[in-house]
């Protein structure tokens, strides 16, 4: 097994506590109203893989798995905004060519629109990578270097199926390179639950 530091780390710190500040100072004034925030918990499955000129042939999207927690800001009567902090387990399997092992910390920040029971949601995703390796990928296949910081546009729908319970279907598409000047980035989509805890 071969383990990778990620590069670039001081070039890519500065926007991420960036944004980081911008977020703290968005929701300080939404969290003081306790009628319109939520806290809560979520798990799921994840079916991951990497894509690109520069990723591995006919590779199989990795089975793994996500956990963290949310808050949910109430804008309007069906308009919500959702920010989250997510382990994910992501990456990329082959048969032949063996495994890329990814996880990140995942934030995604999400537009919800809420209509009865059913709701849809759009946002942007920064991932912050925590372990990267390889197992049995040839020489000729191998990455190095994986950056820091990844980019994504996440979308998707969910249905509360009981009070304070919903499940819901999220696709994530990366829109920087796993690499740098290499074609390669991150798909995942992600079936879970959520319980809104108060």
């Amino acid at each position: 097994m071969q383990k990778h530091t990620p590069a670039s780390f001081q070039r890519q710190t500065r926007p991420l506590l960036t944004a980081v500040l911008f977020l703290s100072l968005t929701f300080q004034g939404f969290a003081q109203d306790s009628d319109k925030t939520q806290y809560g918990i979520k798990a799921g499955i994840n079916f991951a893989e990497l894509i690109g000129d520069d990723a591995i042939p006919e590779s199989d999207r990795k089975e793994g798995y996500s956990i963290g927690g949310y808050m949910n800001f109430k804008l309007s009567k069906s308009l919500k905004l959702q920010p989250e902090v997510i382990w994910s387990l992501q990456g990329e399997d082959s048969k032949s060519n063996g495994r890329f092992k990814l996880s990140y910390i995942n934030i995604p920040v999400m537009l919800k629109w809420v209509e009865g029971n059913f709701y849809s949601e759009l946002g942007p995703q920064l991932g912050i990578i925590t372990i990267s390796s390889t197992e049995s990928v040839p020489e000729s296949l191998a990455l190095d270097n994986f950056e820091t910081f990844e980019l994504a546009v996440n979308a998707g729908i969910g249905y509360e199926v009981f009070e304070d319970w919903t499940i819901g279907l999220r696709y994530s598409q990366a829109v920087t390179n796993l690499i740098e000047g290499l074609d390669i980035k991150g798909s995942v989509f992600y079936v879970g639950i959520a319980y809104r805890i108060f």
